[in-house]
């Protein structure tokens, strides 16, 4: 069910896991992972050991860089599409 862009009795409320400060923290946290694969892909490229290993850290670097994308492309929607406040 769409919520109603102005209703008459009340102001909508954002749910918690929505708010632009919580897509901001996740957007910090999925930038930090995805550089932390790409060291953990740089190391398993180095050891010929650890060759076989690299889809784990490829994995969590395409993982969490869908997650980054995913919520910048929300929060710039969001400040595009952001009805100019009345003075």
């Amino acid at each position: 069910m769409k919520l109603q862009k102005n209703p008459s009795f009340r102001r909508v409320a954002t749910p918690w896991h929505d708010s632009d400060l919580f897509c901001l923290i996740i957007s910090v946290f999925a930038a930090l992972i995805f550089y932390f694969s790409l060291a953990g892909v740089s190391v398993a490229l180095e050891n010929s050991v650890y060759q076989r290993h690299c889809w784990v850290p490829v994995t969590l670097m395409s993982m969490s860089g869908i997650l980054l994308a995913t919520n910048l492309f929300r929060i710039l929607s969001r400040m595009v599409n952001r009805p100019a406040e009345e003075p």
